[in-house]
């Protein structure tokens, strides 16, 4: 069975659910100048070939779900300003949980790193059907109208969320769009 992190359901509406996740640990790495569905592609398999053994220890890690995608920042060499700008991503894979940032073998890619995640709230919306990016924005959209109606700030970028290999049929598909909600709401 695959690990998924735990999280507890703070409120429910119909697809959407305000949930707080414990820390966890993700490995990442950042794509750049790639349209959203190459950019899953190829973020996929450098991560892929991490957790299948290509790091200094040459030891297989357990796969995790989701495989989450994010508008990647930019932050500018010369000044202290975040840009973000279009064809850039972060595609991301959640660590075991058995696992702390000594104990996770060195990616032989320089281009993974590892991030600890702090304990948060999110607020996540659930559809289904292959992991596109419209079928993405229009979630967000209405997780955008939920927030709105029900006061609640966000804060970050908004993440997709994949939870199913590509062979599964797209109506048995699980992907969901969540965003960090501002600490205190809810």
């Amino acid at each position: 069975m695959t690990e998924t992190p735990d999280y507890t359901v703070i409120r429910k509406d119909k697809s959407i659910e305000l949930r707080q996740y414990p820390a966890y640990i993700k490995a990442e790495v950042d794509i750049t100048n790639s349209t959203y569905r190459n950019a899953i592609f190829k973020g996929f398999s450098l991560l892929a070939g991490y957790i299948f053994g290509d790091n200094t220890a040459v030891e297989k890690i357990a796969m995790t779900t989701p495989v989450q995608v994010s508008p990647s920042q930019k932050i500018a060499m010369t000044k202290p300003v975040t840009i973000s700008g279009d064809g850039n991503f972060t595609v991301a894979f959640i660590m075991p949980s058995a696992y702390t940032l000594e104990t996770l073998p060195k990616p032989n890619d320089a281009a993974i790193r590892f991030v600890h995640v702090e304990p948060h709230t999110v607020a996540a919306i659930r559809f289904s059907g292959f992991y596109r990016e419209r079928r993405a924005t229009r979630a967000k959209q209405r997780l955008i109208a939920w927030l709105e109606k029900e006061g609640l700030e966000s804060q970050g970028d908004f993440v997709v969320a994949g939870y199913n290999p590509p062979w599964v049929p797209w109506f048995l598909a699980h992907n969901e769009v969540m965003i960090q909600i501002e600490m205190g709401a809810g």
